[in-house]
């Protein structure tokens, strides 16, 4: 049981020290040698748990994609409003971000390098169920309906996703401009929630729909 444990350790530790070095050097420039040495291990180590650097991204790139996939998949395909499905995919990835930070930096690195294979997985995930057309259909309905403002559906969901995912992205920005702790900050990540449905409310529900 132990050395199941440690092994486990082992793996995290690697995996850990993988994200951090993909996130400074990306895909092309990490080494395996800095991968061992940010895990404190030696390199023989490494390559036992894995076989080359690609099989490690591999695993880091297919648990980013599923914590990702798993917010939107969800969020999108139940039942409610687009604002409701917003809302839920609001609270979700802010809170899978929040345990996961890596995420947003390593997924901008890979599709700055335009890694086809990256894309190709990053779409297969969230096209999976037809998520995103489905949600462009429903908000061309509620478009008709009245309840939402008329303008292209791709525009409400870029605003969505710019309003999400960029606090995480700048987030070494704005605790060194504003002089925020790191604690603080993560806060105010969670307390911005409603304050961005807000703005989205705001932007894109008829308010004649409301009254």
């Amino acid at each position: 049981m132990a050395q199941k444990e440690q092994k486990k350790d082992t793996e995290k530790a690697i995996l850990e020290a993988a994200k951090k070095i993909f996130i400074e050097k990306g895909y092309t420039g990490a080494r395996m040698q800095a991968i061992a040495d940010e895990a404190k291990i030696n390199k023989a180590m490494l390559h036992y748990y894995f076989r080359n650097k690609e099989s490690l991204f591999n695993r880091i790139l297919d648990g980013a994609l599923e914590i990702m996939a798993s917010q939107f998949i969800p969020a999108f395909s139940g039942e409610g409003s687009v604002m409701e499905k917003v809302e839920r995919l609001i609270s979700g990835y802010t809170e899978a971000i929040t345990n996961n930070p890596y995420i947003p930096m390593f997924v901008l690195n890979e599709l700055s390098q335009n890694r086809e294979k990256f894309q190709e997985d990053l779409n297969k995930k969230l096209n999976a169920n037809m998520v995103f057309p489905k949600l462009i259909t429903q908000i061309e309905q509620e478009q008709k309906q009245g309840i939402l403002k008329k303008m292209p559906p791709h525009h409400i969901i870029l605003t969505v996703m710019s309003l999400i995912i960029f606090p995480f992205i700048a987030k070494p920005i704005f605790i060194n401009l504003l002089e925020i702790p790191d604690n603080m900050y993560t806060s105010m990540l969670h307390e911005r929630k409603p304050i961005i449905m807000g703005v989205i409310r705001k932007s894109f529900v008829n308010q004649s729909s409301i009254n």
